[in-house]
């Protein structure tokens, strides 16, 4: 049985509600997010088509650095996750933050795959390291699916099966948390 680790020696998730909107919504636009919609528009509908919904915070500092979402589980057992991390300096940071999120899911819902969606066809950026990058699907590409910064993107779908987060998962969240 996995337990719904949210946090590590590093980074804490912690939930986020209504009233953590606005600061939800500076990550993201800091970040150059894609169709993000006006702020009022956004804080009227946070949380929205989520199970999960944190800010990450850096135990060092106590900052707040990131979002992770948890999308709804599909009738096929699926979610999607987003990880959204602020300034270069946190990258370091993805790997915990993308294991936690994940975690939660596999823990929270009877989830069969966990979805990722990148427009960096490099599943290392997810930051598992190469001890744990298996688990960790490439499942298809959409291409020229999304359009920003003037020009179209591809979007590239990796995907953690159950099976193989049992497998490595686990043992990845024993080194981190």
């Amino acid at each position: 049985m996995l337990f719904p680790h949210t946090e590590t020696r590093r980074v804490a998730l912690r939930p986020a509600g209504p009233e953590d909107a606005p600061e939800a919504y500076q990550i993201l636009f800091r970040l150059g997010t894609a169709g993000l919609p006006v702020l009022d528009t956004y804080t009227k509908n946070f949380g929205a088509g989520l199970s999960a919904c944190f800010l990450v915070h850096r135990k060092d500092t106590g900052e707040v650095v990131g979002l992770g979402t948890v999308s709804d589980p599909t009738p096929a057992g699926h979610v999607r996750i987003e990880v959204h991390l602020a300034g270069p300096e946190n990258a370091e940071l993805a790997g915990e933050v993308h294991a936690l999120t994940a975690n939660f899911a596999f823990a929270m819902w009877r989830v069969r795959k966990v979805y990722i969606h990148r427009t960096s066809p490099d599943a290392g950026a997810l930051g598992f390291g190469p001890d744990h990058s298996a688990m960790v699907r490439a499942e298809a590409v959409l291409p020229d699916h999304t359009y920003f910064h003037g020009r179209l993107w591809d979007v590239h779908i990796f995907a953690i099966h159950r099976d193989d987060w049992n497998a490595h998962g686990v043992a990845l969240l024993k080194q981190i948390v």
